[in-house]
């Protein structure tokens, strides 16, 4: 018998601290929407895709909702929101199990709300942004993936 496990069961049967987070990445037409860190946070000035840290008793989609309405002041519909891709990065001591969802429908008008830098992009034009390292997996599986000039 073989078993299977991912890297984010491993570090959790080996006892890691584990960060969970949450990031959406919001299509309109062919664009996507980035921001960069708050000037009050870590790695501030880097660009990333909107989201946050999961609480220790909450769901995925859950974090995801609060953290939009948070940063961005949107209500998204949690069944418009499909699930990509998921991994995990380590940064120093810390490690980081990052969910990635993608979304094209929400409600409300998107506001800087932390007073970030919000601003459209295609994914042709991420290699070019000031995007954090931890965000290079997904932005590869994105170029691979899905074909937003088509949309």
């Amino acid at each position: 018998m073989i078993l299977q496990i991912n890297t984010f069961q491993l570090m959790q049967i080996i006892g890691a601290k584990i960060t969970k987070v949450v990031a959406c990445i919001l299509k309109k037409k062919k664009k996507i929407l980035i921001s960069s860190r708050p000037d009050d946070k870590e790695f501030s000035g880097f660009f990333e895709f909107p989201g946050g840290k999961v609480k220790k008793t909450e769901f995925f989609l859950t974090a995801l909702k609060r953290e939009l309405l948070e940063e961005l002041s949107i209500k998204i519909d949690l069944n418009k929101v499909v699930f990509l891709k998921n991994y995990c990065i380590k940064r120093g001591n810390k490690k980081i199990f990052i969910n990635f969802f993608l979304c094209d429908q929400w409600h409300g008008n998107i506001k800087s709300m932390e007073g970030q830098v919000c601003k459209w992009t295609t994914i042709d034009k991420l290699e070019s942004e000031n995007m954090l390292l931890s965000n290079k997996k997904i932005i590869d599986y994105l170029n691979y993936n899905l074909n937003f000039s088509k949309n």
